[in-house]
């Protein structure tokens, strides 16, 4: 091998490995939420608390957009219209990336009036179904195996770890969180396609904003209306804490480092890295709150550890 291929070679590495880094970052994120809506959710309906959220975190990275955004037309040519028209096209694609995002939200927290959060988890998991068919037959791209093995590997975790769905009828709020996986699975492709062609502030700014007044809608017309709590909630400071949570790292982070980072894999190996959430989910409810994994969710947790890196260890030849 020349000394041109080795370095070729290992700058592929390192940013394949920099981007899985970044949407296990994700994960880790998405596993603190449990802890950070169990605190929240007595005192807020859900889907004012989801416009909350992500109106939050729109403000907070408004500021920053806007700057950049700035700075941006400061140092550009005269005369230059593409960029313009482009970063049109950009909030326009962010928009519609959000109004799946709610989707996702959306049909997850209206799934969870009907159904037990165990399995609303573990249907939620089964997006990684819906990513790799949406990877074949849409993007045209195939799935290695090492992919596949890690599937399964990751499916019977999320059996043992959140609890079969298999137990009782299946009811509306099951049926409505399969259509919650498929919405992340869709957002999933989606980000692949045009995370590649569009600024990252443009759609990372325009996703957030687009959930939340998508959500606020939803509150306004009556989806909140079997919660009461129609008044300004009366929180404590733990409370604050955990909407920040929600709204900053939780938010802003995971959407931005998914827009950023996740064009840099497959949809398929992304949605097997998403699949760790549960496992961190799990290992903040006993830092935090001193809830214990029994022995079938442990294995459940190894079972989806083990998934990811059979993924990530036997996936070394450039797509």
């Amino acid at each position: 091998m020349t000394h041109v291929a080795l370095t070729g070679q290992l700058i592929f590495v390192a940013r394949k490995y920099t981007a899985d880094f970044m949407l296990l970052l994700c994960a880790l994120f998405w596993g603190g939420t449990f802890v950070a809506i169990d605190v929240l959710v007595p005192g807020i309906a859900p889907y004012r608390l989801v416009a909350l959220r992500f109106g939050l975190a729109a403000l907070g990275f408004a500021p920053y957009y806007i700057w950049c955004r700035w700075a941006e037309y400061k140092t550009a040519p005269p005369g230059v219209g593409k960029a313009s028209e482009a970063s049109r096209h950009g909030i326009f694609v962010g928009l519609v990336l959000g109004l799946v995002s709610f989707a996702g939200y959306g049909l997850q927290t209206e799934g969870l009036v009907y159904t037990s959060p165990a399995r609303s988890a573990f249907i939620t998991q089964l997006l990684v179904l819906f990513t790799f068919p949406m990877q074949i037959f849409i993007l045209r791209r195939r799935v290695i195996g090492s992919a596949y093995a890690g599937l399964l590997l990751v499916l019977a975790g999320a059996y043992f770890l959140l609890g079969s769905p298999a137990g009782g009828n299946w009811n509306i709020g099951d049926f409505l969180t399969v259509g919650c996986a498929y919405s992340f699975a869709l957002l999933i492709v989606m980000l692949d396609v045009f995370s590649r062609h569009y600024n990252a502030l443009d759609l990372t700014f325009f996703q957030i904003l687009a959930t939340s007044v998508a959500a606020a809608a939803a509150s306004y017309l009556g989806m909140d209306k079997d919660y009461g709590s129609a008044g300004w909630p009366d929180w404590n400071w733990l409370q604050w804490l955990g909407l920040l949570y929600l709204a900053i790292p939780a938010t802003i982070g995971t959407v931005f480092l998914q827009v950023r980072y996740q064009r840099e894999t497959s949809p398929a190996r992304a949605s097997l890295l998403y699949a760790m959430e549960p496992v961190f989910a799990g290992v903040f409810a006993f830092l935090i709150l001193g809830e214990f994994l029994g022995w079938t969710e442990s294995l459940g947790a190894a079972l989806i550890v083990c998934g990811v890196i059979v993924s990530e260890v036997f996936s070394t030849k450039k797509k």
